[in-house]
């Protein structure tokens, strides 16, 4: 975990917008401040014009030192920059830090985004930026893990060219409804009988040896240990590791063997011995790492080809470890749980008889022998359903170490297999091999399985029209019916090597792993050289359900006008049978496929649907007939996402501008990097705000990589969720994660914002209209404590109240109505004009409360501080009230915000006049409250500037909700009406 980074920093769009508008701010105050300059040389110049004297010092009357104009309007220069330095609204960042931390309060606490069947609730890792949320304009998400459950379930499988069906009984119907574990499969008869009678046969012939292969690799070709504890993730979705005391220790288990098992001997015996390590807090080791079957310290092989001894496996290079020896026969009895009694057969008296052996506590779980099966933990899912599938066929995978592998094959019994070679999955390759050799023989074979694409294009040349071609013809008929059923397709596949030709290759493939340049390119390589002149053995198709709720809270999000983008490594067809039941297509839609086999027909294709589209939009007819837009949808398999996203083919602009006339694009056999460089370019060339989702170490680059990254607590570790933003336990629950919270945060801290630079942009204002009065000496008609608490406690409450709990639209309605979210992303919230329109509002408002207050006091013997204490409280109420109007939910904290931030003023005021008789060594407004607030004109002055001051914008609020109201405004109405006008509840009777 310590080699994991974290989020990388981002900031949301507003907060992009917001420091552009302060740029603008502190231009507005340099520009004042250089008037204010001007203004003071020019009238202490006045009196140099009036008296004829053209000395550069003069005396002006009434003040006792000579002046110089320029250096009196430099020195004003920078008074009127401390004395309004309000302008720059500093503690703007940090109201909106507090708004936020509220705001990831509500989030982590809000229960509709919790999930009871994980416990886990969702959790903020970036606390910057939660309005991005209310933008998102399109969403990149990750299929398996992400829209599905995870939950791998072996459904079909063909071998030889024969369908072998593996339906949903009961059993898994009933552990689905309560979310239970994955169920054990049923065997297919057909199949059972087929392995019967493989058993029997005393040769095996061609389609009998494909069969008992198939299972070896689902068996083996895999990175699968088998445990004798299930492992417990003890890691939180915050990075915190969770332990108990009795969840460190490591034991011994002795393995319980009969009388004539113990007696067994073996020459290999001193290589084994039985360690099981508790795996509470460390996960699956990987295949380079020990297992809990250590071995004997062997030596790194020579060149030489390959002998028959295990000391010269190319893989032999594990350290010593010297355990207690017993023989194979004991160990492999002590390893593997009871096998269940079923319909297998066995032609051989002698082979291992899996029923005879007695099992340790540890391993015996319960009473029946499904209780008592193998525990079996996988990196993927997808491994693990192969396994059990193999387990329920007798091919039982019963240990693995780094150099062997120790299986249960039917027909066989146990058989030793010395692993060779791993050839580990890539994202390029697309599938997974290992290189094995039976103990005691010098036959080497090459075990495949992985994607279609990349597995049946790989095999070895056959003739069209023989048995084999038709064989390979029929498989891929089959995997296409499996992908149209929705199932994720594996091929597998084999090939006997030559033990010499391996081991050269071997030699060459080390030098291309310890290689300085382009050494992943020459491991892929090289890897190649093996993997082809493939035998076909069979294929698989695996079920894996779409979560409960992501088809609404997919149709949601396409309704609120968020473009969703899948990204996902499955076949084509598999995909686009997910994507129409997960309602991202639907029947109604025009599917775009883009499933080109070259660059220059990828370009014709792209050109076609783009000349294509612009009819359309250009026709009238097409226009006039078509009720509403039925919306596309556009589908990209790998070769052809490989020619667009290659920048020589420059086909990249016009795929994006293809995409932007599709509500929904399904990107099938992506890779990570692939995914990753989806997310760049529309966020770079579209410039649009992007979010990724994902649960899978695969996802991790596309998360980072977006403007908000989701991770979701799944089967495949904690990469994607430490490397995100925030973290949910289930797709569905980012509809609400959009939809509401996204939506009042974004509105929220818009209004807030624009609020506060109303507020101090008329404070500001009112400093400015005094200097004309004044000379432009800097003098001010406020007191200066009043101008350092102004922000700090006089009006800080009402934006927080605005930024924390204002809700312009219920939650209810934002569900209902999911195209309210174009509100947030279209940013109508904040536009770049929005500031320009709040400071002529503020200029207008600090006008009208200052000339108000001059004309009213106009030829009377009122003192300066009587003057600033009126427009203080005039500007004071006005702004609060300003605040009222743009409040769209009162709640007892608004009431509350406004009331304290009146009452600490007078609280204030009162206290600091009375006391403060001249505090800080500068005369103070000593008694000065009590004066005003006992003549009549402070209370018509205070009123009359905040109604002329508001009229303008209250005005503007009601024929705005009259005569042209939002689509908010219109439901909000809608929804109040409907509940008025529902009857009330009688026959109720309260007793005190």
């Amino acid at each position: 975990m310590l080699n994991n980074s974290g989020p990388r920093y981002k900031r949301s769009q507003i907060e992009q917008q917001m420091n552009i508008d302060v740029i603008w701010c502190v231009i507005i105050l340099i520009i004042l401040c250089v008037i204010g300059a001007i203004g003071c040389k020019m009238w202490l110049a006045s009196f140099v014009a009036a008296s004829g004297n053209n000395n550069e010092t003069f005396r002006i009357p009434y003040l006792p030192f000579e002046i110089n104009p320029d250096y009196e309007g430099l020195l004003a220069f920078w008074t009127f920059v401390i004395i309004m330095q309000i302008m720059i609204p500093l503690s703007l960042y940090v109201t909106i830090e507090l708004c936020k931390i509220m705001q990831v309060y509500h989030i982590h606490n809000c229960i509709d985004l919790y999930d009871s069947q994980t416990n886990k609730r969702t959790e903020c890792r970036a606390m910057n930026i939660t309005e991005e949320l209310g933008q998102i304009q399109y969403v990149f998400s990750d299929k398996t893990g992400t829209l599905t459950e995870n939950r791998m379930i072996f459904r079909r499988c063909t071998i030889v060219g024969v369908d072998y069906n593996h339906p949903e009984t009961e059993e898994e119907k009933e552990l689905t409804k309560i979310g239970g574990p994955v169920p054990y499969l049923q065997p297919n008869i057909s199949l059972v009988e087929n392995l019967n009678q493989t058993i029997e046969s005393n040769q095996l012939s061609g389609s009998a040896e494909q069969i008992q292969e198939f299972f070896l690799v689902l068996a083996i070709c895999n990175t699968v240990v088998v445990s004798a504890t299930p492992h417990k993730d003890h890691m939180n979705a915050s990075g915190v590791i969770e332990l108990n005391d009795s969840d460190t220790s490591v034991t011994l288990v002795r393995p319980v063997v009969t009388d004539a098992i113990a007696n067994g001997t073996d020459p290999a015996s001193d290589r084994y011995a039985r360690l099981t390590e508790s795996r509470s807090i460390t996960p699956s080791p990987p295949p380079n790492a020990p297992t809990s079957l250590p071995l004997k310290q062997t030596h790194v092989p020579s060149l030489s080809p390959i002998s028959s001894s295990a000391e010269t496996s190319p893989m032999s290079e594990s350290p010593p470890m010297k355990l207690k020896a017993i023989t194979p026969t004991a160990r492999v009895k002590s390893l593997v749980a009871k096998l269940p009694k079923g319909p297998f057969k066995s032609n051989n008296k002698n082979k291992f008889n899996m029923n005879s052996v007695k099992f340790p506590k540890s391993l015996s779980q319960g009473s029946t022998p499904s209780d008592r099966r193998p525990i079996f933990e996988a990196e993927s899912p997808d491994e693990l359903a192969l396994v059990n599938a193999a387990y329920s066929y007798d091919c039982c995978l019963i240990n693995r170490s780094p150099n062997h592998v120790l299986v249960n094959v039917p027909g066989e019994g146990v058989v030793e297999y010395e692993v060779l070679k791993i050839l580990p999955f890539d994202s390029n390759r697309k599938c997974m091999s290992v290189v094995v050799r039976k103990t005691g023989t010098q036959e080497v074979i090459l075990y495949t399985k992985g994607a279609d694409s990349s597995i049946m294009s790989s095999l070895a040349p056959c003739a069209p029209g023989s048995e084999e071609y038709r064989l390979r013809e029929q498989t891929q008929h089959q995997l296409n019916v499996y992908a149209r059923q929705g199932l994720r397709v594996l091929v597998m596949a084999k090939r006997k090597l030559d033990a010499t030709d391996f081991s050269e290759w071997y030699s060459q493939h080390q030098e291309c792993e310890l290689s300085m340049e382009n050494r992943e390119k020459k491991i892929r390589e090289s890897f190649g050289l093996l993997e082809h002149n493939l035998t076909l053995l069979g294929s698989t198709g695996i079920e894996d359900r779409l979560q409960e709720g992501v088809p609404e809270a997919i149709a949601s999000l396409l309704q609120s006008g968020i473009v969703i983008w899948v990204l996902t490594g499955d076949k084509t067809e598999t995909a686009i049978n997910v994507a129409y039941s997960a309602r991202l297509f639907n029947p109604q839609m025009d599917i775009l496929r883009l499933t080109a086999r070259s660059r220059d027909s990828a370009e014709a294709c792209i050109n076609f649907y783009l000349n294509e589209i612009e009819k359309q939009l250009n026709d009238v007819d097409y226009s006039i007939r078509s009720d509403r837009d039925k919306g596309r949808a556009l589908v990209v398999d790998g070769k052809t996402l490989t020619f667009i996203l290659d920048l020589r083919s420059n086909l990249t602009k016009p795929f994006l501008q293809l995409t932007k006339y599709c509500s929904s694009v399904l990107c099938c056999r992506a890779t990570p990097l692939q995914k990753a460089f989806l997310v760049k370019v529309v966020k770079e060339e579209l410039r649009m705000s992007t979010l990724a989702i994902g649960d899978g170490a695969n996802d991790v680059s596309m998360i980072q990589m977006a403007d908000v990254g989701v991770g979701i607590c799944g089967q495949e570790g904690m990469q994607a969720v430490m490397a995100s933003d925030f973290t949910i336990a289930k797709f569905r629950i980012l509809e609400k994660l959009l939809l509401v919270h996204g939506h009042w945060n974004y509105d929220r801290l818009a209004r807030m914002i624009i609020y506060f630079f109303y507020k101090n942009a008329a404070f500001v204002f009112l400093l400015f209209w005094y200097q004309l009065y004044c000379g432009f000496s800097g003098a001010v008609m406020i007191d200066e404590i009043y101008l350092m608490i102004y922000n700090l406690i006089f009006t800080a409450l009402p934006p927080l109240a605005i930024g924390v709990y204002d809700k312009k639209i219920i939650d209810d309605l934002l569900l209902n109505y999911p195209r309210l979210y174009r509100h947030g992303r279209l940013g109508k919230g904040y536009k770049s004009y929005t500031f320009w329109i709040v400071m002529l509002d503020a200029l207008y408002q600090s006008l009208v409360i200052f000339f108000v207050a001059k004309a009213a006091f106009w030829d009377s013997d009122v003192d300066v501080w009587v003057f600033g204490t009126t427009i203080t409280s005039s500007c004071l109420f006005t702004m609060l009230l300003h605040c009222a109007i743009e409040i769209k939910s009162w709640t007892i904290l608004h009431v509350l915000s406004i009331v304290i931030s009146i009452g600490s003023f007078y609280v204030f005021a009162f206290a600091y006049n009375t006391v403060c008789v001249s505090c800080f060594g500068l005369p103070s407004n000593y008694w000065v409250i009590h004066m005003s607030m006992s003549t009549v004109q402070y209370y018509l002055i205070t009123a009359l500037t905040a109604v002329l001051a508001l009229l303008p914008r209250f005005i503007y609020r009601v024929v705005e909700n009259t005569v042209w109201p939002g689509e908010g405004v219109r439901v909000t109405l809608q929804y109040k009406e409907e509940k008025r006008r529902e009857p009330p509840i009688t026959g109720l009777r309260i007793r005190l």
